[in-house]
């Protein structure tokens, strides 16, 4: 019903957004109309003739309005859309300059091109005003997010603090800047504030709007319906989790959380009885 809700409201502010232009030229001819109609007939200062050329040229007016308004709005548009295609080219490419010979680079000069583009694109999307072109960035943004995760380890491994000096994974950090290999003075360290941009945009802001927030859970129709179409394995993990829960390295039976540890035997037993049995929906 929520989710019923908020897309009627999201096509009633579109609606509204498009057509207030007309709306309120329509009104204003209207409402100027009336009141001159009214003055001269009071006052009978004009004729009829001099009354059809004031409506004529409050419904120009209006229309010129309406114009202008309409105009703005698919100015804006457009103005949005070029932010997001710009927004969406840069974050690619801030991804790829950390990627040297398919290889993540600790260079210094690498990380702060990068954290450039990514400051870019914040820039840019504050500037990207259209509901929908907003979806679309925070779509690739979540995107970017998970790409980012995987671009930032060496060989499945977070990276180390030797890494940002400009050292070896292999290195601890005293290792590297002890030896004769590091630079004088620090010059391949990474700075702190450049980190801190990478490695913000790839975290989630505090206050992000998971969509995944109104989503429902698996239910028991679903459940069996997923039987019905042949992913028997997903079902199975489907009642398994309806079923267990675990605690540390025990997995126990909700219906008995305080008993002991079960078997594998147990446990595919317990799926086994579940699977052939016709669920009703709670």
């Amino acid at each position: 019903m929520r989710n019923w809700i908020r897309g009627c409201c999201s096509v009633f502010g579109r609606f509204c957004k498009k057509w207030a232009p007309v709306i309120i030229g329509i009104e204003l001819l209207v409402i100027c109309t009336l009141l001159e109609w009214g003055g001269a007939i009071k006052m009978q200062a004009l004729t009829p003739a001099d009354c059809i050329q004031v409506v004529i040229m409050f419904f120009i007016a209006g229309t010129m309005f309406a114009g202008i308004k309409s105009h703005n709005h698919e100015k804006e548009y457009s103005q949005s859309a070029t932010n997001l295609g710009s927004a969406l080219s840069l974050i690619d490419r801030a991804a790829d300059v950390l990627v040297v010979d398919g290889k993540l680079t600790n260079d210094r000069v690498a990380w702060v091109t990068c954290a450039r583009l990514i400051a870019r694109v914040e820039a840019l999307s504050r500037k990207i005003t259209t509901e929908t072109h907003n979806l679309i960035f925070e779509a690739e943004r979540d995107f970017q997010r998970h790409k980012f995760r995987d671009l930032l380890k060496l060989d499945g491994k977070d990276l180390n603090g030797a890494f940002f000096c400009g050292g070896d994974q292999r290195q601890t950090i005293g290792e590297f800047v002890s030896s004769p290999a590091h630079p004088k003075g620090g010059l391949s360290w990474i700075p702190t504030r450049i980190i801190n941009v990478v490695y913000t945009f790839m975290s989630f802001p505090e206050g992000y709007e998971d969509p995944l927030r109104y989503s429902d859970d698996f239910g028991a129709k679903e459940r069996n319906r997923m039987f019905e179409l042949g992913h028997e394995g997903l079902r199975e993990y489907l009642v398994f989790r309806k079923n267990f829960l675990i605690i540390g390295k025990k997995v126990l039976r909700k219906s008995d959380a305080k008993g002991a540890s079960l078997s594998a035997d147990d446990i595919d037993e317990v799926i086994a009885t579940d699977l052939v049995m016709l669920e009703i929906d709670e």
